[in-house]
């Protein structure tokens, strides 16, 4: 009989995770590296980062905190240089970086507008290209994660436009990538939640509170994700698990997107 219980391990491999200070990143990172992985922890605040990596060398694993701001390609090609310099190559690249700034859509100023379009998407880009130009002449293949959402699918509350037109951009480019890379056995997915407990949404409930209520009416299993509720599909896309599993974007949504 096969032994299947190293699907899911990451032993051997290296991974570069963005967005890795808090949240959702934050447990992504800390969770590959539970499973086997060595990570790069990059964030733009670097002290966040150095957190993340001592908590994983706490827990025995292998990190490498990188400050990085995604939206500018030079930082972009140091940090995956500092991450190969380190680990010898990237296997896994977790692109999750992100962040919101809200307004009705007839308030929105040029300035929130690219502002998230250049974190959430530009920044997704710059990593996909980079690391998938080191996967394809590495030869190895690798999978990519990006971090799209349920605002990229479905139409959210008011004042996410630019928010939503990130997610949809990182939702068609996983899938345009996906083809255009199976020919090198990189596979490139995506992981769409919906509200999580992570620092943004929290914040936003503290401001109005009453977005809370929209949200759990939205969700059909009645609660906001936890951070450990990703650290599972993360796993599994970047594990030998989904290895026959490209182009896919993963709803992580408690039933959102099923209404």
């Amino acid at each position: 009989m096969e032994d299947f219980k190293q699907l899911f391990s990451l032993e051997g491999k290296a991974g570069l995770v963005t967005g890795a200070g808090s949240g959702l990143g934050k447990g992504i990172a800390e969770g590959m590296a539970q499973y086997g992985a060595a990570v790069a922890v990059v964030d733009i605040n670097y002290d966040a980062a150095c957190k993340t990596a001592e908590v994983i060398h706490a827990g025995g694993g292998e990190a490498l905190p990188i400050r990085c701001d995604v939206t500018q390609p030079d930082q972009v090609s140091e940090a995956i240089h500092q991450a190969l310099s380190r680990f010898g190559k990237l296997d896994i690249l977790a692109a999750i970086a992100g962040i919101g700034d809200r307004n009705p859509a007839e308030k929105m100023t040029l300035e929130q507008w690219d502002k998230v379009i250049a974190i959430n998407l530009r920044g997704v880009w710059l990593f996909n290209q980079e690391v998938g130009k080191h996967m394809i002449e590495r030869g190895k293949g690798g999978s990519i994660i990006n971090m799209g959402s349920v605002a990229g699918q479905v139409g959210l509350t008011t004042g996410n436009a630019n928010y939503a037109a990130a997610k949809g951009g990182v939702i068609a480019l996983t899938r345009l990538l996906a083809v255009e890379w199976a020919q090198y056995n990189i596979r490139v997915n995506a992981i769409s939640p919906a509200q999580f407990r992570t620092p943004l949404i929290i914040n936003l409930i503290e401001s109005k509170p009453e977005t809370l209520s929209y949200f759990l009416e939205n969700i059909p299993l009645g609660r906001l994700g936890e951070i450990r509720d990703i650290v599972g599909p993360a796993v599994f896309l970047a594990s030998d698990a989904s290895s026959m599993v490209t182009g896919a974007v993963l709803n992580v949504d408690g039933g959102y997107t099923a209404h």
